[in-house]
């Protein structure tokens, strides 16, 4: 069997030989690789040729996005059977911990794939029931897309959260939803698309595409509105009759977040989706950041990871628009893959591309 690993030293991703897990052990269950995503971070942590291995290791298995089936079930296990379909959680806290995981501060934990534990690119994996949640078989199709999708979720709850505590229960509901703005063309920004649009708001993503490609397109086909970068005016003087209520930051450039963040208007939520792994030092300017988040009141909110409640609302939302929206989210994904031809895939990307997928069965 072969996983996909990052190795200290060098930005190549590898194929790498993995040994068959033991049978699982009580309170375990021994998981199959589906189908996997290729994401901005596995490129990141390559990249960066130091990835986070576990101790006494010098590579990383790669894979944090993955839809497995339960291949066999440990002895004390009820909530799931040989045959389910499950996606993992990616983060999980050391012992001790009272915090929620995905806000604990960096460090007691480790995410698989990403910080101190293997990932999911090995063919079978052992874990434990309370990090894998069942899917559907009639959303088998588009699973895939749950964790990257649980992201965009906690970013949104957050925001919801923050605003209801602030504004009173009836902030943002279906009769006044909020104005959306999402920045990034990636993965993280179209599933943003995806959490907004599943919840009746109206949504505007920005991005660097002509109005008549494909990506630019399918933000208009899933329900949204879409802006070419140079056609926005960010220094328009009606911010409070025009700008959005919430802003979901998915480029991970400091010039983009702080041009659109003058687009937010008073009580405002901005939440950062997206981030550079190494942060590069730049002499910018953020004192119209600074001005307008006190004179608005705004919220500045970073989000990494995600919760229990962002996962299932994930599925959830999945299924919904699946129901509505079932081409569109399969176009999303726009290569698949065999792992043995992956390798090209962590080191590029397409023109076009949003997410890559490999694809194991």
């Amino acid at each position: 069997m072969f996983a996909i690993a990052a190795r200290t030293g060098s930005p190549q991703p590898e194929l790498v030989a993995v040994t068959r897990p033991n049978l699982p052990a009580v309170g375990e269950v021994l998981c199959r690789t589906l189908e996997l995503g290729v994401c901005g971070t596995d490129r990141e942590i390559l990249h960066s040729e130091s990835p986070w291995c576990p101790a006494g290791e010098d590579r990383l298995i790669l894979g944090h996005e993955c839809l497995a089936r339960i291949e066999e079930v440990g002895a004390g296990i009820s909530s799931l059977r040989q045959g389910d379909l499950v996606v993992p959680t990616v983060r999980r806290a050391f012992p001790g911990q009272t915090r929620r995981a995905d806000l604990l501060p960096f460090g007691p934990f480790t995410e698989r794939g990403i910080f101190r534990e293997h990932g999911f690119s090995q063919p079978l994996w052992l874990d434990r029931p309370e990090y894998l949640f069942r899917v559907s078989e009639e959303i088998a199709d588009i699973a895939i897309l749950t964790e990257p999708l649980a992201v965009s979720e906690k970013g949104t709850n957050e925001a919801l959260l923050l605003t209801r505590a602030r504004l009173g229960d009836e902030a943002w509901n279906a009769a006044a939803p909020p104005r959306v703005l999402v920045t990034g063309m990636g993965p993280i920004g179209f599933t943003a698309v995806l959490a907004t649009i599943a919840r009746g708001w109206p949504v505007t993503m920005i991005g660097r595409d002509p109005v008549d490609t494909f990506r630019a397109r399918l933000v208009a086909e899933l329900g949204g509105h879409y802006l070419p970068l140079a056609a926005v005016d960010f220094e328009r003087s009606d911010v409070e009759e025009t700008g959005y209520d919430l802003y979901l930051e998915c480029t991970g450039s400091d010039e983009v977040m702080l041009a659109a963040s003058r687009l937010v208007r008073s009580c405002g939520v901005i939440v950062w989706l997206g981030s550079t792994r190494l942060p590069r030092p730049k002499n910018l300017h953020v004192e119209r950041l600074m001005r307008d988040g006190l004179t608005r009141n705004h919220l500045h909110v970073g989000c990494v990871n995600a919760a229990p409640r962002d996962f299932r609302d994930a599925l959830a939302h999945l299924g919904q628009l699946r129901r509505t929206h079932a081409k569109q989210l399969a176009s999303l994904v726009t290569a698949r893959t065999r792992p043995a031809d992956a390798l090209w895939h962590y080191s590029h990307r397409e023109p076009q591309g949003i997410k890559t997928v490999v694809v194991y069965s």
